[in-house]
């Protein structure tokens, strides 16, 4: 049994057999996870101190 989130309701978690996770999945019908989807975000961009100078001016 899995654990997932559908389109139809994405608030509710839903337990389902494998066979119905394929035929979900098929039909475009669960919620992409953003682990899932999505890489990674990338970590700011931190200003050196004679960056943050000019971007004072």
């Amino acid at each position: 049994m899995r654990t997932v989130r559908t389109t139809i309701q994405p608030h509710v978690d839903v337990e389902v057999s494998d066979a119905e996770y394929l035929d979900l999945e098929r039909q475009g019908l669960l919620v992409q996870r953003p682990s899932d989807s999505a890489p990674a975000a990338a970590p700011a961009k931190t200003l050196t101190p004679a960056k943050a100078k000019e971007a004072d001016r």
